[in-house]
C-alpha cells in the first residue's frame, strides 16, 4: 500500500539541499530576489539540483562502506520502498532497518545539507569573480536585467586593463514630493553604485553617487541621494 503522505514527506526532506544550494548561489544582494518565497512553490527545481548531490554522497558513503569505515545494512530496496512509498506485508522489517540506521542517514543527510551550501557559496564566488554570467550567460546569467542594466557588468573591460571597474551614469527625471513644489520635475544625473529591487525584481531605488540635480536648467552636486523610481 502506498502512503501518500509519507511520500510526499520523504520528497520534500529528499529535495531540501538542492533549495539550500540555490539559496546560498542567490544570497547576494542583487540575487536574492529570484528565490520564490515558499520554496515547496518552486519543488521541481529542487529535485533537480538535488538529484546530483544525493549521488555524490550516496557514492562516498558506499566507498567508506567498503573500505570498512562505516557499517550500514541499508540498500537499495530499502531506499526506494521508502521513497516510493512502497511497503506491502514488509513494512514492519523496512522501518527497523531504518531505525536501526538512524545515526547513518543523520550523518547523510547533514553531509548532503553541508556539501549543498558550500558548492552553492563557492559557485555564487567564483561566478562573480570570473564574471562566468558574463562568458557562460546560457548557464549562468543572472535573473536580474538590472544587475546589467545599471551596474554594466556586461560591459566589456579592455584587456590592457583587466583590473578596470566599468560605470554607469545614470539620468532620471523624477516628481517633487513637497506639497508646495507638487508636478514639477527634478532631473538627476550621477554614476549608478547600486539599487533595490521588489519582490518580483522590478526595479524599487537606483543609488547614485557624484550627483548633479537641478531643476530647469540649473543644477547643483551632491555626493549621494537615493532616488525611489516608483
Amino acid at each position: 500500500m502506498t502512503n501518500i503522505a509519507f511520500t510526499t514527506l520523504v520528497i520534500l526532506i529528499f529535495s531540501f539541499p538542492g533549495y539550500l544550494l540555490r539559496a546560498s548561489y542567490y544570497a547576494g544582494k542583487f540575487t536574492s530576489h529570484v528565490l520564490p518565497r515558499n520554496w515547496t512553490e518552486d519543488i521541481a527545481r529542487a529535485i533537480l539540483f538535488s538529484l546530483p548531490l544525493h549521488l555524490i554522497m550516496v557514492t562516498v558513503f558506499e566507498w567508506l562502506q567498503s573500505f570498512g569505515l562505516i557499517h550500514t545494512t541499508l540498500n537499495f530496496e530499502i531506499v526506494f520502498r521508502v521513497v516510493s512509498g512502497e511497503y506491502d506485508e514488509n513494512f514492519p522489517a523496512v522501518i527497523a532497518n531504518v531505525y536501526a540506521n538512524t545515526r547513518h542517514l543523520i550523518v547523510y543527510y547533514v553531509s548532503v545539507v553541508v556539501v549543498a551550501t558550500g558548492i552553492g557559496y563557492a559557485l555564487r564566488k567564483i561566478v562573480w569573480k570570473w564574471k562566468w554570467d558574463v562568458k557562460y550567460p546560457w548557464l549562468f546569467r543572472y535573473k536580474n536585467d538590472w544587475l546589467y542594466t545599471l551596474m554594466g557588468r556586461d560591459v566589456p573591460v579592455p584587456p590592457e586593463y583587466p583590473e578596470a571597474k566599468i560605470y554607469v551614469r545614470v539620468e532620471a527625471l523624477t516628481k517633487m514630493a513637497l506639497e508646495e513644489e507638487a508636478g514639477k520635475s527634478l532631473l538627476y544625473r550621477g554614476i549608478a553604485e547600486g539599487f533595490t529591487t521588489e519582490e518580483n525584481g522590478a526595479l524599487r531605488d537606483i543609488l547614485l553617487t557624484e550627483v548633479e540635480r537641478g531643476n530647469s536648467g540649473k543644477s547643483r552636486q551632491s555626493r549621494r541621494s537615493f532616488i525611489g523610481s516608483r
